[in-house]
């Protein structure tokens, strides 16, 4: 099984990169294009568009290196791996593009003041290949989305997409009215949404590297879910976190009845195999406490009590009063 797990993992990588690196070879193709095409065109919207398509290739460059090094072995000091490089390059994504977005957008509004006349044909023809490619790119890249990483990229793809319908749009309407202020509307309505949809993977990736409990996980029912074992009376300190796209660790202390270490250790196990099961926790660290001797009592009174047991005899010593002999 572990042979047929380690066999789909590499196939898995290998069609991942893949399709990543034909993202990146159609993207450098499509940039050029663009780029030639709106300088000669003097389309904003085309320049714009290639200026975030470009952005995208760069996107997709550092998927696929967060690919590369999530499958790099732990090491003494990086003992969980590179896992978070993946969530640091989907948030590094998605502020560039917020960035774009806004430069994309201030340039929309000064050309707005100064309009110049766009060929339409040209839009529309490049939008159209944009639109093909960009919608190629996404669907390959589909069926691996629910990774934090390249779900960045594919975003970036279907923005891309979506960005590329909206110039073609522009250039019909350019070519039927001759109304020139459609093509910096068009990408200051590009600028807008590249921060609506980029504003949803920061969101994500921050709550991942402030260890923040994930959204698919209810951390009460992971405490009922353990308290559901035999022996186990209560769960406190309980912490779920994510430690990488879709791979979840927890730590708690866990309150047993009285009993040998190898039945603790028994339901140690049953803990981490439903923890797995359930919710897909596969690092679990787990604190084993005898239930009859967890105190209940807050940690300040237990020191005080500790204290006037050690010392019963003691009294506490007043300013000003008393003399040595």
């Amino acid at each position: 099984m572990a042979g047929e797990r380690t066999l789909e993992s590499d196939e898995h990588y290998r069609s991942t990169t893949r399709r990543l690196w034909l993202g990146i070879a159609l993207g450098i193709v499509l940039v050029v294009a663009e780029v030639l095409i709106g300088v000669f065109s003097k389309s904003l919207a085309l320049l714009s568009d290639a200026a975030h398509n470009a952005a995208d290739i760069l996107a997709v460059g550092l998927s696929l290196f967060a690919v590369y090094m999530v499958r790099r072995e732990p090491t003494e000091r990086r003992t969980y791996g590179y896992g978070r490089v993946g969530i640091l390059t989907a948030l590094a994504n998605s502020v560039g593009l917020v960035v774009i977005a806004c430069v994309i957008a201030y340039e929309a509004v000064r050309r707005m003041q100064h309009v110049e006349p766009v060929s339409g044909y040209a839009v529309f023809a490049v939008a159209l290949v944009a639109l093909f490619i960009n919608s190629a790119v996404a669907m390959a890249l589909f069926h691996d989305r629910h990774d934090l990483n390249i779900k960045s990229a594919f975003l970036h793809m279907v923005m891309d997409a979506i960005v590329s319908l909206g110039v073609l749009v522009a250039g019909v309407i350019i070519i039927l009215t001759k109304w020139y202020y459609a093509d910096p509307l068009v990408a200051l309505l590009i600028g807008v949404f590249i921060i609506y949809a980029a504003w949803g993977i920061i969101k994500d990736a921050t709550d991942i590297l402030l260890e923040s409990v994930p959204r698919q996980i209810d951390l009460a029912t992971v405490q009922e879910a353990i308290e559901s074992i035999p022996g186990v009376e209560a769960v406190h300190h309980l912490h779920v976190w994510e430690l990488g796209s879709g791979v979840y660790a927890l730590s708690g202390h866990v309150e047993v009845e009285d009993r040998q270490v190898s039945e603790c250790s028994s339901t140690m196990q049953e803990i981490s195999e439903k923890l797995l099961d359930d919710f897909n926790i596969i690092h679990p660290t787990i604190q084993i406490e005898c239930a009859s001797a967890c105190p209940m009592t807050p940690l300040p009174a237990r020191q005080e009590n500790n204290n006037a047991q050690a010392h019963p005899h003691a009294h506490p010593h007043k300013h000003g009063s008393g003399h040595r002999a």
